[in-house]
Order: structure tokens, then C-alpha cells, then sequence
């Protein structure tokens, strides 16, 4: 039954290794954002265009390396594939939104709605832990799916404040999506 709702080791092993560098990467990412509100790190030039570029490039790199790595992984039973499906489902809405977001801010000349983009991230990410949450029944699970929640909100509410902003998603992509991406991996490696 374990077996039939976790899915095997190699598919965590590989789930966990995707949120743990999209975590590091995008929190790290945000951190520097943070840096930059602050002054410390140019907001223009080319360390401020590696700031914005190199973590999707070295993201996707990683993916592409994960995927060839674990491409035969055999897909676990009915309820490892519905978990599988909503985060992929998260991800694909996620995608979505943001052409919808680049769309509107550049037709409104309205760049701030792009704020609204990892607000809606966080969102989806908070329904997805939320539905691993009541399917395997791990109460770690609701705590992050509480904290995803928690971040959507605050993230409103700072929405004229940038440099708090930018702080509170890289906590958030850090203690919500690279640590649970450890613990899932971790977990999967010792299984």
C-alpha cells in the first residue's frame, strides 16, 4: 500500500531533486532581488541581467539532466500518479499565468502586474501540497501547504513593497519547496 500511494524510491528521489534546485536556485534568485532593492547589487548592467536569466538556464539545465537520469523511473501506482499529475498540473498553470501576466503587462504598460505571477506560484503550489497532504497523510505535508498559503497572503499584502517582497518569496522558495525537495530526496535515497 506504501508502495501504491508513495510511488517508487527513483520517482520521489527524482520529484524531491526538482524542488530542491528549483528552491535553492529561485530562492537564491529572489535573494538577490532582495540585494538589489537594498543597493548592494546593481539593478541594471549584466550582473543584473545573469540575475534574472542564470537561475532559469542552470534550472532547466539540471531538469534536463534529472529527467535523462531518471527517465525509466516505472510511474508508481494510481495515487503516486495523481500526486505526480497535480504538481505537474501546478506547473503547467503556472506556465500558462505567466504568459498571461507578461501578456498584460506589456499591453497595459503596466509592469507590476508581474508581481502577481509568483503570488499565484504560491497559490498553486499550496493546493498541490495541500492534495499530497490529504492523500498521504502526512502532517509535514499540511505544514507546507499551510506555509504556501501563509506566503500568498503576505506576498498580497507587501505588493507596494518590493524589497519585503522579494525577501519573504526567497524564504518561502527556501523553506517550503528546497527544503521539502531535501526531504523527499533524502528520504528516497536512504529507501
Amino acid at each position: 500500500m506504501r508502495a501504491l500511494v508513495g510511488g517508487t524510491a527513483r520517482l520521489q528521489r527524482t520529484i524531491g531533486e526538482a524542488f530542491f534546485w528549483a528552491g535553492l536556485l529561485y530562492g537564491g534568485q529572489c535573494f538577490l532581488h532582495w540585494l538589489q532593492t537594498l543597493g548592494v547589487l546593481p539593478s541594471e548592467g549584466l550582473l543584473a541581467l545573469a540575475i534574472v536569466i542564470a537561475p532559469t538556464v542552470i534550472f532547466v539545465g539540471v531538469l534536463v539532466m534529472i529527467i535523462i537520469k531518471d527517465h525509466k523511473a516505472p510511474p508508481g501506482g494510481a495515487a503516486a500518479r495523481a500526486l505526480g499529475s497535480v504538481f505537474q498540473g501546478a506547473g503547467l498553470a503556472n506556465l500558462a499565468m505567466a504568459f498571461v501576466f507578461a501578456y498584460g503587462a506589456e499591453a497595459y504598460d503596466a509592469p507590476g502586474l508581474w508581481l502577481y505571477h509568483p503570488v499565484v506560484v504560491c497559490m498553486f503550489q499550496g493546493v498541490a501540497w495541500y492534495v499530497a497532504f490529504n492523500v498521504l497523510r502526512k502532517s509535514w505535508l499540511g505544514f507546507v501547504a499551510v506555509g504556501w498559503f501563509a506566503t500568498t497572503i503576505a506576498l498580497g499584502v507587501l505588493m507596494s513593497n518590493t524589497g519585503a517582497f522579494v525577501l519573504v518569496l526567497a524564504i518561502a522558495l527556501s523553506a517550503l519547496m528546497m527544503i521539502p525537495g531535501w526531504i523527499i530526496w533524502r528520504g528516497a535515497e536512504r529507501a
